[in-house]
């Protein structure tokens, strides 16, 4: 008798742990690491800045992004030459996430802002970064966007326009399935 109700027992324990696994991930992730993970490709920004290392940049963009953008090595050297000394500090001024789900498959983007100081001045980093990108493109997992701007409070143009850097920012979204904004480094126009 024992034995039969130690393997009903077993067979039960086996059709409840077994069916979990047809259970779909939440659409929300119980815990929400986006910070630490804007914080850690900030981190490597940083040292890339620091050592004014054109190729390190790259190589933390997407292969996807790294195809798609247009002259990313002359984006990089702008973006660098901001920065004279290499020496900066930063603080999170904001992230935002989107995430999408397709039966077991997530894509998900961050989208990063970070205020720095470097040679005295005062900056806007933005960067929008696929940690995980099972959906759209597996290829476009890393950095899709970067761009700098300096520091300023006011945001809107006199007529209530977004100023260039974010309308730059805003063209980046994840909708359907789909990642919008052209990827690279943000350059002003002249």
């Amino acid at each position: 008798m024992k034995r039969i109700l130690g393997a009903l027992l077993s067979l039960a324990i086996i059709g409840l742990l077994s069916s979990c696994s047809v259970i779909p991930r939440p659409a929300v992730p119980l815990y929400d690491d986006s910070g630490e993970q804007a914080k850690a490709q900030m981190r490597l920004i940083e040292d890339a800045i620091k050592n004014h290392d054109a190729d390190a940049l790259k190589a933390l963009f997407s292969p996807f992004a790294r195809e798609q953008a247009t002259d990313l090595d002359g984006g990089l050297d702008y973006f660098l030459s901001t920065f004279d000394s290499g020496l900066i500090t930063w603080g999170n001024a904001g992230i935002g996430s989107t995430s999408e789900t397709e039966g077991f498959k997530e894509t998900t983007v961050l989208f990063c802002n970070f205020t720095l100081v470097a040679d005295g001045k005062k900056y806007e980093l933005y960067f929008a970064y696929y940690p995980v990108n099972e959906i759209v493109d597996p290829r476009n997992v890393g950095i899709y966007a970067l761009g700098v701007t300096p520091y300023e409070e006011d945001k809107y143009t006199a007529s209530g326009e977004p100023k260039p850097f974010y309308q730059w920012v805003r063209q980046f979204k994840l909708k359907d399935h789909v990642s919008l904004g052209t990827p690279g480094v943000y350059i002003p126009s002249s």
